[in-house]
């Protein structure tokens, strides 16, 4: 049965052909050896997919050098044709076939594989295009190959956006329907377990340090005593660990709307999610608009470690979570928020940012770079009653951390302020 991607695009007229290519190993050293088992090959799959034949089929053996010595032949066919070589001195062959009409390439590998004795065979096929590729229909040709191997990271909040997220994956971990979202976890071959929640990815156990580190650490070297802290979300504990860090840390409260999400956590990502049983940890399985209406002037530090604005975070973006975050931490309080991507999401940052000036008198805005999500970098909006995160940026105290973290550093956490011109406009 020929793919149903192949069929849809052929039907839907956007294919002008279609390409497979095989790669053949430790073939019959006979066949490949004979001229006219090569020409047999031509006329058999020309009629086994249904494609008429143009003149004769062309066969020449090449031999001037060893290691690619062999014969080469191609075949005309309906404004196409197959062509191939095949190497006596590794007994592999390598095939082409080109189609402007349809066939099933599994039946033609079949075919050639049997026919040529491999015992090995590798191919690939390419749909040739009328028009170019949308973005999603180019994700959906490169998952279709496998759809096992990939995950496509779109849900409501990213599939409309540039640039494509894809991921290689292995295998499929958990896949649960909490109360609130899609929870999925994936083992990807180069980024160990990765956290997916609606469709968009959290993070990976490659490059969690990256994000958690940055959302933790700048604020906690610029108020000069975060003993009282409070994490919206995080219920993987990557934050809180990063907090424990501090020795001048008293308590921590993590508010998770979705239990799911730290039960999963200590299962799967075991490393980040031990914080959550340190008895310095507090965690509350609650709606963070509530908790924070029952605890006013009660913090020093409030990180809204948040997914992105979709789902039970979208409230998390509103100015009037802004002002309950305001509300409850005391009067030289600082909050953090995930704050998207300059790149793609300037005007999530501009409302947020603009939104936060009008409570806060301190508002400013940094970022991290990390391959987790699009663009490659992540942003956050860092809001005080008082402390300037670079006029009051204790850089003894954070290169005294020396040793402790992977991406954080004095030097990084100055940098990480100083961005490019149309992105400070935003802050403006």
């Amino acid at each position: 049965m020929v793919d149903k991607n192949i069929k849809k695009q052929f039907f839907k007229g956007k294919a002008w052909g279609l390409l497979t290519s095989i790669d053949l190993f430790d073939c019959n050293p006979k066949k490949i050896r004979n001229r006219k088992a090569i020409v047999a090959y031509a006329h058999k799959l020309c009629d086994l997919i249904e494609m008429k034949r143009f003149r004769k089929t062309v066969a020449v053996r090449f031999g001037a050098e060893p290691r690619v010595a062999g014969y080469s032949f191609t075949q005309l066919i309906e404004t196409s044709l197959v062509s191939g070589h095949l190497a006596e001195d590794t007994n592999a062959a390598y095939i082409d076939i080109f189609s402007c009409k349809i066939y099933d390439p599994k039946v033609a590998e079949a075919f050639t594989k049997k026919h040529f004795g491999a015992k090995r065979v590798n191919s690939k096929y390419m749909v040739r295009r009328i028009e170019p590729y949308s973005k999603d229909e180019l994700a959906e040709e490169v998952i279709q190959h496998d759809p096992s191997k990939w995950f496509f990271e779109g849900g409501q909040f990213l599939r409309h956006l540039e640039p494509v997220h894809l991921f290689r994956v292995g295998k499929k971990l958990l896949s649960k329907k909490t109360k609130y979202q899609q929870l999925d976890i994936y083992k990807t071959p180069t980024f160990g377990n990765m956290m997916v929640l609606d469709g968009m990815v959290q993070f990976t156990d490659a490059h969690e340090f990256t994000y958690h580190e940055m959302l933790s650490h700048p604020a906690m070297f610029v108020h000069p005593k975060p003993e009282h802290i409070l994490i919206i979300g995080g219920g993987d504990g990557g934050i809180a660990t990063e907090l424990l860090k501090h020795k001048v840390v008293k308590r921590i409260d993590l508010c998770d709307i979705d239990a799911d999400v730290c039960e999963v956590s200590k299962k799967y990502f075991p490393k980040i999610a031990k914080s959550l049983s340190n008895h310095k940890v507090h965690v509350y399985n609650e709606d963070g608009f509530r908790f924070l209406d029952e605890r006013r002037d009660t913090y020093d530090l409030i990180i809204v470690d948040s997914s992105d604005p979709a789902g039970p975070a979208k409230t998390l973006f509103l100015k009037n979570f802004y002002q309950k975050v305001y509300n409850s931490l005391k009067k030289d309080g600082i909050a953090v928020h995930q704050c998207e991507s300059m790149f793609i999401h300037a005007d999530i940052i501009k409302r947020s940012l603009n939104s936060m000036k009008q409570i806060y008198p301190i508002v400013d805005y940094y970022y991290v770079s990390t391959p987790m999500y699009p663009t490659g970098l992540i942003g956050f909006a860092f809001a005080s009653k008082k402390y300037h995160p670079l006029n009051d940026f204790n850089e003894a105290k954070a290169s005294a951390f020396k040793g402790a973290f992977k991406y954080y550093s004095a030097d990084i956490h100055k940098a990480s302020f100083t961005l490019p011109e149309f992105a400070r406009k935003l802050t403006e």
